[in-house]
């Protein structure tokens, strides 16, 4: 049921909308219009249906879509925060001042990722249980990490830290007075230098798109809708048995065609942008 415009303005839930469409909608448009007598499929389950629609949204917000998510979280004492459910890749971590400014970090090789650590005895040897499976405790760099973070000097500036090399002085890839992150994808968290202690962080991510499980809940951008049903299509068809071969490759290309005409619609490139850039063109550089 459409919406009234004292219902969109009044309701924040509704804001931006009409952008997308949900998936339950196109699953069902799907099943109506592929699927049945004197149509290209004569029978499917909508549960592959479903299935292949959850796929082909993934694949479109990890090359088509790249809609950024943005989470704001409050750095706790143990410098380490987990990642979010959907996420799938990093694009920027910063941490947020008093007056809402975004100051962007560095992905630091010298930030803890230690995934485990052993036990040992006196002689450096791994101790190790009746099972015979090797002990394990908190690694000794997150303890350390910790202790920094209790009496780290927030004048200090962190690009001194990293001033490795000697008389070549420091490396400018590790120069930054903002801090430092490091993924483990293993542990499934973010870890942090010691100076990020007691800051707002803010994580930007790709997402996977299906944060929200439920099939009535999902959407998908408008501008992608079409994309998504000759996908579909094309999963189908190329896993159902007896389907010719030329079939198979003309919705192939249909779905690669539509895969390029959405990344082209969702480059979001505007005239007065490109302007804008090349009104530097003449400019000098001495």
């Amino acid at each position: 049921m459409a919406t009234t415009d004292q219902q969109y303005y009044q309701n924040s839930s509704n804001w931006g909308e009409d952008q997308y469409v949900m998936m339950s909608d196109i699953i069902n448009n799907f099943m109506l219009f592929n699927v049945g007598d004197d149509k290209l499929i004569n029978s499917m389950s909508r549960f592959d249906v479903v299935f292949h629609a959850k796929r082909g949204l993934q694949e479109l917000h990890y090359d088509a879509l790249n809609e950024i998510r943005g989470l704001e979280l409050e750095m706790p004492d143990t410098l380490q925060i987990t990642l979010p459910r959907d996420y799938v890749r990093m694009v920027r971590v910063s941490w947020a001042d008093g007056e809402g400014k975004l100051h962007p970090m560095v992905n630091g090789n010298y930030t803890t990722s230690v995934d485990n650590a052993y036990l040992q005895d006196d002689q450096g040897n791994i101790l190790f249980s009746e099972a015979g499976d090797a002990l394990s405790g908190t690694p000794l760099m997150d303890i350390r990490n910790m202790q920094a973070s209790e009496t780290q000097d927030t004048l200090n500036d962190s690009a001194y830290n990293f001033a490795f090399g000697g008389r070549f002085g420091l490396d400018p890839a590790n120069a930054t007075v903002n801090g430092t992150y490091n993924i483990n994808k293993t542990l499934g968290v973010i870890r942090f230098s010691s100076d990020c202690a007691g800051k707002l962080i803010i994580l930007e991510f790709i997402s996977d798109g299906l944060s929200n499980t439920a099939e009535g809940e999902l959407k998908v951008h408008k501008q992608a809708e079409d994309y998504l049903y000759k996908y579909i299509l094309h999963e189908v068809l190329k896993n159902k048995f007896g389907v010719q071969e030329y079939i198979v490759n003309r919705v192939r290309r249909q779905a690669f065609a539509a895969l390029k005409n959405t990344k082209i619609r969702m480059m979001d490139i505007h005239p007065m942008d490109m302007i804008q850039a090349l009104r530097g063109r003449n400019k000098w550089i001495k």
